[in-house]
């Protein structure tokens, strides 16, 4: 296959004025730089997803646009092509529009996600169990280590990823549209809780609930710990009661198997508290104590899902967000600093967003860097 190159050499007439000498140079047309070679929206195009989507580093993908497109770009300009695509919808307005958009919307999910972070000013994560989300399958930095949370609408129409200088409780909320007084999908971390005094309701991630309860029957001894495994089935029942009610034009679940459910589940709750009371554990309360009295005190957040069909029972499509930055971590190790790792997000959240609504990524750069970018609609007036 042949790569056809076009170069296009712009003149900028000066002019200088009479009276005082000065000389006004011509702008240059969108996208293009005075003082330096400026390429085109395809390979501004090719350097952003290889480095943003691509995850590669600026140094290869220099290589790699070489290799395949036959044009020598050094890796200070793959970088700058992020740098001037970010500074671009940050003069346009884009996370003004983007708060706007999700905070018009009835229900969103968020996550967060610890990140790697070479400044060393940066507390670096370290490995731990989440005491707080307490989910023996999760391991998360510690709090004051950088994050990137992530908050999507139910249906990934828009995606917003926003660099943390760590993941207590006021970066996190801060991290939450302001203006958003919906309904929170969340996992089990309690930095989110002190959010309900302006939102209408939180909705606890059953999946979480579903990996914590299957912990704890592995626990035993012998069949001990088969409340764990109640809860699982009725949460399972609700979620399949919930879409048969949707497919059947239904908004709210029938009453009375609501009722029993929930009685279902007070009495899974209390056994595994009762059982495991006084049960020893090495660092503290048993985990199908700690489980149950969670279960317990947070039962209509696990059950919202139940009663307001705008949330859904997990927060996976929030996850799926959290996959970018994971995945760009494994491949890169790191970010430089937060203000690079924001510059990512920003990107991120443009490309992903914009895709969702059937827009290329070559279409959303080429437009952004000619000073007009696609911005989120703002959701119709409830």
């Amino acid at each position: 296959m042949e790569v056809i190159r076009a170069v296009t050499e712009w003149a900028l007439p000066g002019l200088e004025c009479r009276d005082c000498g000065a000389v006004t140079f011509a702008e240059p047309p969108p996208g293009a730089y005075v003082g330096s070679v400026s390429y085109g929206a395809v390979l501004n195009a090719a350097a952003v997803v290889l480095t943003a989507y691509g995850n590669v580093p600026p140094e290869r993908a220099a290589q790699v646009m070489a290799m395949l497109l036959g044009v020598p770009v050094s890796p200070g300009w793959v970088d700058k092509a992020s740098g001037r695509l970010a500074a671009q919808l940050g003069r346009a307005g884009f996370d003004a529009a983007m708060l706007a958009a999700l905070a018009g919307e009835k229900a969103l999910a968020a996550d967060e996600t610890p990140v790697n972070v070479l400044d060393s000013s940066a507390p670096q994560p370290a490995a731990r169990q989440d005491e707080e989300e307490g989910d023996p399958e999760e391991e998360k930095a510690a709090a004051g280590a950088p994050h990137v949370l992530i908050v999507r609408t139910p249906d990934g129409r828009l995606s917003w990823l926003q660099a943390l200088a760590s993941r207590r409780k006021d970066d996190v909320a801060a991290g939450i549209p302001a203006a958003f007084t919906g309904l929170l999908m969340t996992d089990g971390y309690t930095g989110y809780q002190h959010l309900l005094s302006r939102l209408a309701g939180i909705q606890q991630c059953c999946q979480h609930i579903i990996r914590r309860c299957r912990a704890v029957i592995k626990l035993g001894p012998g069949g001990l710990q088969s409340w764990a495994g109640d809860i699982i089935e009725i949460l399972r029942e609700a979620h399949q009661a919930v879409e048969t009610a949707r497919a059947r034009g239904h908004t709210v679940l029938d009453a009375e198997m609501l009722d029993k459910l929930g009685q279902r589940y007070d009495e899974a709750a209390a056994f595994g508290i009762i059982h495991n009371r006084l049960r020893d554990w090495d660092s503290g309360n048993h985990p199908g104590y700690t489980l149950g009295c969670w279960l317990r005190e947070y039962k209509e957040q696990v059950f919202l899902f139940t009663r307001d069909f705008a949330v859904d029972w997990t927060t996976n499509v929030a996850e799926r967000g959290a996959k970018a930055a994971k995945r760009h971590q494994a491949v890169s190790g790191y970010w430089h600093t937060l203000a690079t790792l924001a510059r990512w997000c920003r990107i991120r959240s443009y490309l992903d967003s914009a895709a969702a609504h059937g827009i290329t990524a070559l279409e959303t750069i080429r437009d952004a860097l000619a000073g007009k970018p696609w911005l989120p609609p703002l959701p119709a007036v409830r």
